[in-house]
């Protein structure tokens, strides 16, 4: 029944638990590392987006080769050795805090190094999926989890702004950091079938790294979804730093608000997630994908309608990151299902690596671009900046294959490749 096959999978389960908790830790870690720049250490404008680009910088430097190593390797030690990994970089900035001795540089490294682990993860997580479920089960697979990370979303951020106005920033990223450790406590647990893959007599890092770019440009559904994404991503962080700035300093919100703002972000996502399965039977998987991307990529423009501060503007923003929430969370999860499912088993890592090294290597691009139109023009130019550039990213799928795709099964047809 669909909804209900992924939960009967005891590894699938494990693997929900581990990410959930993940997460629920990262959520709290993404609002609350800028709060710690921005008020902890009165971190400037452009050392906020340097931070953010840190974190972000290792989607450009490390993606390829980790993703050579992802289809050489056992996917799951990866997963855990990051995520041990992460819980002693991240744990060490609160520390040093609190020790006195904490400067935006050593936040730098720490989170570059971080980064770098996070990406480790993802492509092992990305590539592991498949052989935890079936094909015929990932869409359902992809929806329980991104069901979870909103729900993640929806107390994390609130939490992280509520935990930041409460006790400090400091604290709350500690709860980031213990969330890698416990994600690794249930990762342990998996049994999953994982040979470990047979190196051929002529392998070549760089062919590796050639054969996963050249199935990526090759594939007419996945090349216009990493078009998207790249731009996507790209404007959506020049529009958050942005947002995040302008809230604090300008609209003086303060971090509870603000983690008010993205939990209806997260609640949006929740809902379409969970939902998104259903929709894709009834209107068909290209169709479903590209309405919901229309509405997530168009909805940032409602926050041209808050001017300044006032009564209206926490409600307003409250309301546009539900719109935004709903409609990518229902994208995202028909965009990695149709990812997976075109991709061959020998491949995944090579193509994920190769996907984020444009979609996510444009995250620090977009981080850096942020910090320094805030630091010349303000917070809100930033913001709308962001805003107006995001709905552009539609684009690349409204022109492609994707809106005739009838169901995913078609996409793993060679034939239609």
């Amino acid at each position: 029944m669909i909804g209900m096959s992924a939960w009967r999978i005891p590894n699938f389960r494990r693997l929900w638990v581990g990410s959930t908790v993940s997460w629920f830790g990262s959520e709290i870690g993404e609002l609350a590392l800028p709060l710690l720049a921005i008020i902890t250490l009165s971190a400037s404008a452009a050392e906020v987006g340097v931070l953010r680009a840190a974190q972000f910088l290792p989607f450009l430097l490390a993606t390829l080769p980790f993703g050579v190593l992802v289809d050489r390797r056992r996917r799951l030690p990866l997963m855990i050795g990051a995520d041990v990994g992460r819980f002693l970089l991240v744990g060490a900035i609160p520390v040093l805090v609190w020790a006195g001795v904490a400067h935006i540089e050593i936040l730098y490294v720490l989170v570059l190094v971080a980064g770098a682990l996070t990406v480790l993860y993802q492509l092992a997580d990305f590539a592991i999926l498949p052989r935890i479920v079936a094909t015929t089960d990932l869409l359902d697979a992809n929806g329980k989890l991104a069901a979870s990370q909103s729900a993640a979303e929806i107390s994390g951020k609130g939490v992280g702004g509520l935990f930041v106005q409460a006790v400090s920033a400091p604290f709350a990223v500690l709860l980031d950091a213990v969330s890698y450790l416990l994600s690794a406590v249930s990762l342990r647990r998996i049994t999953v079938d994982e040979p470990s893959p047979v190196p051929t007599a002529n392998a070549s890092a760089r062919r590796d790294v050639v054969e996963g770019l050249r199935a990526v440009v090759a594939n007419r559904y996945i090349r216009p979804l990493l078009g998207e994404a790249t731009t996507f991503n790209l404007v959506n962080e020049v529009f958050i730093l942005g947002l995040l700035l302008w809230t604090v300093r300008d609209l003086e919100l303060g971090p509870g608000p603000l983690g008010l703002i993205f939990t209806a972000g997260g609640a949006g996502t929740f809902v379409g997630a969970w939902y998104g399965t259903r929709i894709a039977t009834r209107f068909g998987y290209g169709r479903a994908l590209l309405v919901t991307m229309l509405v997530g990529n168009t909805a940032p423009l409602g926050v041209l309608l808050v001017t300044g501060p006032g009564a209206a503007a926490l409600p307003v923003l409250c309301g546009v990151f539900l719109l935004i929430g709903l409609g990518t969370g229902l994208a995202n999860v028909h965009a990695v299902s149709l990812r997976q499912a075109a991709t061959p088993g020998d491949l995944q890592g090579r193509v994920n690596a190769a996907y984020r090294l444009f979609s996510w290597g444009a995250i620090p691009i977009g981080a850096a671009l942020g910090g320094v139109l805030a630091g010349w023009f303000g917070g809100h130019a930033a913001m709308v900046v962001g805003a107006c550039g995001i709905p552009l990213a539609t684009v690349w799928v409204a022109v492609s294959a994707i809106p005739r795709l009838k169901t995913i099964h078609d996409a793993a047809d060679p034939a239609l490749t």
